[in-house]
């Protein structure tokens, strides 16, 4: 978009000639036109106008895209950005758009073009840490639930826990749904009673939210367990096994309320929907399932058991990813060390094996979260429904965007 201004000059009329030597030469000045300076406030709306349009583009034309063409064009629309805008005169919200831009193009061109999983890593979580300190972080997080569940599920102080033992003795004892087309119904419509009780019973988690609208969908056959999109929540009914009682309260806060649907709707006038960052949406559900499980202390085991998978699964998906186990011993390890099925466990490690990275990444947004959270509280600031409110407004957004608005 090119703005010209035409700066017209006057003209002035030549001195009258002199009737003789004697007469008084007089001097004509000749007029000028000076133009006033364009106000500051009609640049920023000039800037972002332009703005607007280079983000509107994007968002009409990339979902039409993918892989290579994709990449070029998010190059392209980067390139005229900087070439046609001054940051410097955008709002904040324009600024934000500019650099979820520039994190999709790199995030984008990593996860088409790298096979280095410590820069799937990256991309997936917007952190910079590298696959040890991963491996780290979720070792300790590991040790911590353990430890939890130890303390809470011994009978006496003296007892030696044996966490295999009692695994093992959960999975066994667990109520599942009778195998029929009326238990496996019963079981969605007792999923969605929990996601109605969970809105009524955690509305304080945020300041303001919509109620969740979360369609529940059952199938049977399918290659994963749980599959969360716009469309709903799909659960595969396959095998009752794999969808012990223990774990309803657990599904409703982390897919519904306040979990990933606090996330929903997402501004129609924003790049964020175009992000692939689990560590952010996935993060934050299994951030808030812990501030739950702490809450709800007659269920807290129920929630320990449901954030030992997920620390498992993240845990798996680094050793399998750099080779340092077999999708077997991968088994074996979350078999024995969490409560659920052989059969769910084997097709969520399909999933982990089709997508590197994914699962560590979402346990690094959750520690993450703790981490701000933290910070927060050591800052004086309001760490409840203040502190969570801003990241389910704010979000999906790169971690370091985030802590810069928040500190």
């Amino acid at each position: 978009m090119i703005t010209g201004l035409i700066l017209l000059g006057s003209c002035s009329s030549q001195p009258p000639a002199a009737t003789n030597s004697e007469d008084i030469t007089a001097t004509t000045i000749p007029k000028t036109t000076t133009t006033a300076p364009i106000p500051t406030t009609t640049k920023k709306r000039f800037e972002n106008q332009i703005a607007v349009f280079i983000l509107s583009e994007v968002q009409e034309s990339l979902p039409g895209l993918q892989g290579i063409a994709r990449v070029q064009y998010l190059q392209q629309k980067s390139e005229q950005f900087n070439r046609g805008v001054n940051n410097n005169l955008l709002s904040s919200k324009m600024l934000l758009e500019k650099n979820i831009l520039d994190y999709l193009l790199i995030s984008e061109d990593i996860l088409l073009n790298s096979d280095s999983y410590a820069s799937t890593l990256v991309a997936l979580s917007s952190l910079g840490w590298k696959p040890e300190t991963y491996e780290q972080k979720i070792l300790e997080e590991l040790s911590r639930i353990d430890q939890t569940i130890a303390m809470l599920a011994s009978n006496t102080s003296n007892d030696e826990f044996n966490h295999h033992d009692h695994m093992s003795r959960v999975r066994k004892t667990s109520l599942y749904p009778e195998d029929t087309f009326n238990g496996r119904q019963n079981y969605l419509d007792r999923l969605s009673q929990e996601m109605v009780s969970a809105q009524a019973n955690w509305y304080d988690t945020y300041n303001t939210y919509s109620p969740s609208e979360l369609s529940i969908l059952g199938e049977e056959g399918s290659t994963r367990s749980f599959h969360y999109s716009a469309d709903g929540l799909v659960i595969n009914l396959d095998q009752v096994k794999d969808l012990p009682a223990f774990e309803l309260k657990c599904l409703a806060a982390f897919y519904g309320f306040p979990g990933l649907q606090s996330f929903v709707p997402r501004p129609e006038d924003s790049l964020r929907s175009f992000l692939n960052l689990p560590a952010y949406n996935l993060g934050w559900a299994g951030y808030i399932l812990d501030e739950i499980g702490t809450r709800d202390l007659g269920n807290t085991l129920d929630y320990l058991y449901f954030a030992r998978l997920q620390s498992s699964m993240a845990l798996t998906d680094l050793k399998l990813h750099r080779n340092k186990w077999t999708s077997d011993e991968a088994v074996k390890y979350i078999t024995e060390n969490t409560p659920y099925a052989s059969h769910r466990i084997r097709l969520m490690i399909r999933q982990i094996q089709q997508n590197p990275g994914y699962y560590a990444a979402a346990i690094g947004g959750k520690l993450k979260f703790s981490e701000l959270k933290g910070r927060c509280e050591a800052e004086g600031k309001s760490c409840q429904a203040d502190f969570n409110q801003q990241v389910i407004n704010q979000g999906p957004i790169p971690f370091e965007i985030l802590e810069s608005m928040i500190f």
